[in-house]
């Protein structure tokens, strides 16, 4: 049975506005295996171990019993998946390389000043919990229930999120979208129907270093086929990928995940539709080595088609000079010659304290779901076309809002160029973050002190 933290995702994390919430939000990847690694408790034999470094990492190391701690969570979760568990020692040799890449990006977090408070640790954890239906203090039964460590969930769960947005920082500088590439996208999404098709593959990644020599590149090569040969007679595609991939999803049986053709980098797209169910790709090459490709299944292209409302409101701030009290007065006022028909155009320009929107009679346009804050978003779903709120409060002040209209949107021409720059992002993004990852490690003074060895 899979663990209880396979489920666990990070909500986004996102600023609010005058009234719009910012549409450009840090979104962290899945936890899922990654927490299932990290937080089994250490048993009290291990703890009166003798503790020793395994890597030396630039101004850090490895340790042993974090190394121990990693391997048999990541030992159990593969078991509760039903996938054959490799030779120890090369399970423990990939998971010492993604504990060694680890280190790296946390020490150039530290480094960049890159914190993760408490309080905002804490609310990340508490949307966890209310993810799952939980309470925190539920939560942290849960996690004991599992014989999990809530101690050493919580660093590795900041950890995380400090790897999280080193890497996003970073690599985000390295991608330019030119405005050519997405009218280019614009045009694609519009003439395919491909953009709506998902995909669910499996990803093998044999690196070959910049500078590696003809016959090095044809060992890899050579390799290559003999897994691409065993995965078409039937083997295994997880363990062959533990075993074997550089991949960053490697620890996941290299499991890419679902993904339209648009989010996928450009060369697994290509491949991705040249594949069908349960089919194996030949090698391709890029400049981070030989990938393989294997094709679990695929699924549906559904129209999507969003409601958007148009609505207007007027806006009342409390200040140092107007109270509380008496701003709620004043927008009870104002609701109340609204209700006696007074025009509302007149009276939001007249009173409305939010500049963006008070020469527009407090018209806030055409807005798709969750564009505004909760207590806005929560106003305006419960009217009708026509329909006027009674005065409330939300984190700006006071309301009184007034929904004109609703309509079913495929998409406006806005809208798609959005889109396009959002698939152009997460393309290149995905194609940046592995060359990255390489080049960091490439630059970082690394010492394997010895080559990991079967547990005992």
């Amino acid at each position: 049975m899979k663990t209880f933290l396979n489920n666990l995702f990070l909500q986004n994390m996102v600023l609010n506005g005058p009234v719009l919430k910012n549409p450009v939000a840090n979104s962290l990847a899945a936890l899922a295996l990654t927490l299932a690694l990290c937080t089994t408790a250490l048993t009290a034999t291990a703890a009166q171990l003798i503790d020793e470094a395994v890597a030396l990492v630039d101004d850090d190391v490895v340790l042993k019993s974090e190394l121990d701690r990693r391997v048999e969570s990541v030992r159990k979760d593969l078991a509760a998946r039903n996938v054959k568990l490799p030779a120890d020692t090369v399970l423990r040799a990939q998971v010492l390389d993604r504990l060694i890449t680890d280190n790296v990006q946390l020490q150039m977090a530290k480094r960049a000043g890159v914190r993760v408070s408490d309080p905002e640790l804490a609310q990340v954890i508490e949307n966890i919990a209310k993810e799952n239906q939980l309470s925190p203090e539920q939560f942290r039964l849960k996690l004991a229930g599992e014989g999990l460590s809530y101690e050493l969930f919580r660093e590795d769960l900041r950890n995380e999120i400090l790897i999280s947005r080193v890497r996003q920082g970073a690599v985000a500088r390295r991608v330019f979208i030119s405005e050519q590439e997405i009218q280019t996208m614009v045009e694609t999404l519009a003439n395919e129907g491909e953009n709506r098709t998902e995909y669910h593959l499996g990803h093998i990644l044999l690196p070959i270093p910049e500078d590696a020599s003809t016959e090095a590149v044809r060992a890899v090569s050579e390799r290559g086929q003999n897994l691409v040969k065993q995965l078409r007679a039937g083997a295994d595609f997880a363990e062959l990928a533990i075993a074997n991939s550089a991949g960053q999803e490697a620890l996941q049986g290299g499991d890419f995940g679902w993904k339209t053709l648009n989010q996928l980098p450009t060369l697994f797209a290509t491949v991705a539709k040249s594949l069908n169910a349960s089919e194996t790709s030949e090698p391709v090459r890029s400049a981070s080595g030989l990938h393989i490709l294997k094709l679990f299944d695929s699924r549906g292209n559904e129209r999507v088609v969003v409601q958007q409302t148009h609505a207007r409101h007027i806006l009342v701030k409390p200040t140092t000079i107007l109270t509380e009290t008496e701003a709620e007065k004043k927008i009870q006022g104002l609701y109340e010659q609204v209700k006696a028909g007074g025009d509302f155009a007149e009276l939001a320009k007249k009173n409305s304290d939010d500049a963006g929107t008070v020469n527009q009679g407090g018209d806030l346009g055409w807005a798709n779901p969750g564009s505004y804050v909760p207590a806005f978003e929560q106003a305006m779903s419960e009217l009708q076309p026509g329909q006027i709120s009674t005065p409330f409060r939300s984190e700006f002040g006071w309301h009184v809002m007034e929904v004109l209209a609703r309509r079913d949107d495929d998409q406006t021409e806005e809208r798609k160029r959005q889109q396009a720059h959002r698939v152009l992002q997460s393309r290149k993004y995905d194609e940046e973050v592995e060359s990255w990852v390489r080049e960091i490690r490439d630059q970082a003074f690394i010492k394997i002190i010895e080559k990991p060895k079967a547990s005992g």
